[in-house]
């Protein structure tokens, strides 16, 4: 459960109100939390930081499914803005670390260390909200489509299931 209490900035140390700053949900690290000025100056951390704000918090159970469709949207947002930028400079928050992060794995030769699955985590995670059919995110397509399979997949097995049950039943009942 998200605490109230106000915490201490992960890289100025200063208190922090509550809603107030930026906190990553992606690392499990309940801790890593920044204020608003360290934040605007750029951080070097791998993943998406979450506003603390009470909007970004509508509840305080952690990963319901409105948090996790406003995470995909902002999420969605600095994608967006990533594959579009072409400045070296940008000013929009998390630009530069999403770049780093899409550079990276683009020259990666090793394909499997942290920083490539963290990359993928946050395409499958945008994949799985994404209702964009003419989506610009590399691999929301192909992971859309994995999702439905596999969606399928489960519904297939269910209805399988469900029939040697019925034909189990069936069996049990006619059995003098």
């Amino acid at each position: 459960m998200a605490s109230l209490r106000a915490k201490a900035c992960a890289i100025c140390k200063e208190e922090l109100e509550a809603a107030q700053g930026w906190r990553c949900e992606v690392c499990h690290l309940p801790d890593y939390e920044v204020c608003t000025g360290c934040y605007s100056k750029g951080i070097n951390h791998p993943h998406i930081l979450i506003s603390r704000r009470p909007s970004a918090t509508l509840s305080l159970v952690p990963n319901t499914q409105t948090n996790q469709i406003q995470t995909a949207q902002q999420l969605r947002a600095v994608l967006l803005h990533v594959m579009t930028c072409c400045t070296t400079q940008c000013q929009y928050p998390m630009c530069r670390i999403v770049k780093r992060l899409l550079s990276h794995g683009v020259t990666c030769k090793n394909r499997i260390c942290y920083l490539c699955k963290r990359m993928w985590d946050l395409f499958r995670f945008h994949a799985r909200y994404c209702r964009d059919p003419q989506c610009r995110i590399p691999k929301c397509r192909e992971f859309r489509a994995l999702f439905s399979r596999k969606q399928q997949q489960e519904s297939d097995s269910r209805r399988r299931a469900a029939v040697v049950r019925q034909r189990a039943a069936e069996a049990v009942t006619s059995t003098p």
